[in-house]
């Protein structure tokens, strides 16, 4: 009795059929895209300090609350910046597309993070030149050129307006800086930053 007086409601049966496919559609797309935006085994993850140091790198860990406190963006998930799988498990596929720190020798070429920055944290009075890389007898690393953030295109070094988009030009974070940054004369020549070593008078450059 109840199903006739819906079938009347949306006209015919197969009126009612698509509707109902339709919201199992739409509900299936919600959660898929929720899920795909999630950043849950990013955290699951790396708060497990354990695991971390299993696998090498006890220094990465850290809690949401730890990085919500820090960045103080406390209702961003790790995706938003540092984009990524935020579903998967496995190493590998969790980092794959996502955005690290750049580590240059001398030359600006690319060199690897591991073995020679390991991580970086401002303290004291000095709070730039604490972030200077060091050996693991405390003498600074020589082999290290300078040091860029994950939003720098790596083959021109310069600002990447693409990965702006992703990042900090997405809907609900800062897309009319990203938008007005992008047609001033500092965003347009792609190169406002200076390239100084890291070891230079001024200190590590951003």
């Amino acid at each position: 009795m109840a199903i006739g007086k819906l079938w009347n409601f949306f006209g015919t049966r197969r009126g009612m059929i698509i509707l109902i496919v339709q919201l199992v559609l739409a509900f299936s797309f919600l959660y898929y895209y929720s899920g795909y935006t999630s950043s849950d085994r990013c955290v699951s993850c790396h708060a497990d300090r354990e695991r971390m140091a299993k696998l090498g790198y006890p220094e990465l860990s850290v809690t949401r609350e730890q990085v919500q406190k820090e960045s103080h963006h406390p209702n961003t998930e790790c995706r938003d910046c540092h984009l990524g799988n935020g579903m998967s498990d496995d190493p590998d596929k969790a980092h794959q597309g996502m955005l690290k720190l750049i580590v240059l020798d001398n030359d600006l070429n690319i060199i690897p993070r591991k073995g020679h920055v390991k991580q970086l944290l401002p303290s004291g009075d000095d709070r730039l030149r604490a972030m200077l890389p060091r050996g693991a007898d405390g003498e600074l690393d020589y082999d290290v050129g300078t040091v860029m953030w994950h939003d720098r295109n790596r083959e021109t070094l310069g600002y990447d307006p693409q990965i702006a988009e992703k990042t900090c030009g997405k809907a609900a974070c800062h897309p009319d800086q990203v938008k007005q940054f992008a047609a001033s004369v500092m965003g347009a020549n792609f190169r406002q930053r200076s390239m100084r070593v890291w070891n230079d008078l001024h200190g590590p450059n951003n």
